[in-house]
């Protein structure tokens, strides 16, 4: 009776082991297929969130290109300015050192009139 008995549980727990065996597969491809689905929702968020990084720096590539072009019309700007002041003062400049055509001569002294400069004279 005792080798029946050990045959049934034998044959009880061979019953078993394909079903454990398919349980256990089972449960290994659902946690796999779990993990690969947690996986690419990580991968599709940060994909998201890379779209969105980049789009945000075109824009502020965008807005920088724009503040460089104004930098760039200003510093036109100033420069020609600059250069109008610049060109200004040379004439200016050369307009006022320019030497007279003749320089002026002291006017003569006329007769019979003294000088007192240089000249003692005597107090009364």
């Amino acid at each position: 009776m005792e080798a029946t008995q050990l045959s049934e549980s034998a044959r009880r727990r061979r019953a078993w082991l394909p079903w454990g065996l398919l349980v256990g597969a089972v449960m290994l491809a659902a946690s796999g297929a779990w993990a690969g689905s947690q996986s690419i929702s990580a991968l599709v968020e940060r994909n998201v969130q890379l779209e969105r990084e980049a789009a945000e720096s075109e824009a502020r590539v965008a807005e920088l290109q724009a503040l460089r072009e104004a930098q760039s019309r200003r510093l036109r700007t100033l420069e020609q300015e600059h250069q109008a002041t610049q060109a200004a003062l040379a004439t200016t400049t050369a307009t006022c050192s320019a030497p007279e055509s003749a320089p002026p001569r002291p006017e003569p002294r006329r007769p019979g009139r003294a000088s007192v400069r240089g000249k003692k004279v005597a107090r009364r």
